[in-house]
């Protein structure tokens, strides 16, 4: 075997080796080979630095999502002022089929109820609940007020319960 072709050997080797995470010793200290024709290695000045990731601006939409990721990712939702009961499309919460009549009754009565309640519930829980009840796609009048009610009831509860 030539040189080179006994260098390219070992160097397929060590790959594998590093690969199967056998020569774990022996990776640390492996040595990658020259880019092929026409490529190079990035060098440190090719990346982007610090300051210019923050001076560059973003859309107000970029600001929102990452705010909204950031609560999310927290576990807490912002407080977001909803002064009436939110207006849900009702064919989203009761399909066509069997028992949609019925669904729709109780929709209807559950915001009619809302309606009157809504004073009554602090901002936070109305806020945490209108935007829980709406995560999916399906908000439903009977879901927000079951939300609202167990927000009143939860503080009174024993401890541990």
């Amino acid at each position: 075997m030539t040189p080179y072709r006994k260098s390219r050997v070992l160097e397929l080797m060590m790959v594998v080796g590093c690969a199967a995470g056998l020569l774990l010793p022996a990776c640390a200290s492996a040595q990658v080979g020259p880019a092929p024709l026409g490529h190079r290695q990035p060098r440190a000045g090719d990346l982007p630095g610090e300051q210019s990731q923050q001076r560059a601006t973003r859309s107000p939409e970029d600001v929102a999502l990452e705010r909204a990721l950031n609560n999310i990712c927290r576990g807490c939702s912002p407080i977001i002022k909803v002064r009436d009961v939110p207006r849900y499309d009702l064919g989203l919460a009761c399909p066509a089929g069997d028992g949609s009549e019925t669904c729709r009754k109780d929709e209807e009565n559950a915001r009619l109820k809302l309606k009157e309640q809504w004073p009554t519930f602090t901002d936070k829980a109305r806020s945490d609940c209108v935007q829980t009840n709406e995560i999916g796609g399906r908000p439903s009048y009977v879901q927000l007020g079951i939300c609202l009610k167990t927000t009143q009831v939860a503080p009174t509860l024993p401890e541990g319960r």
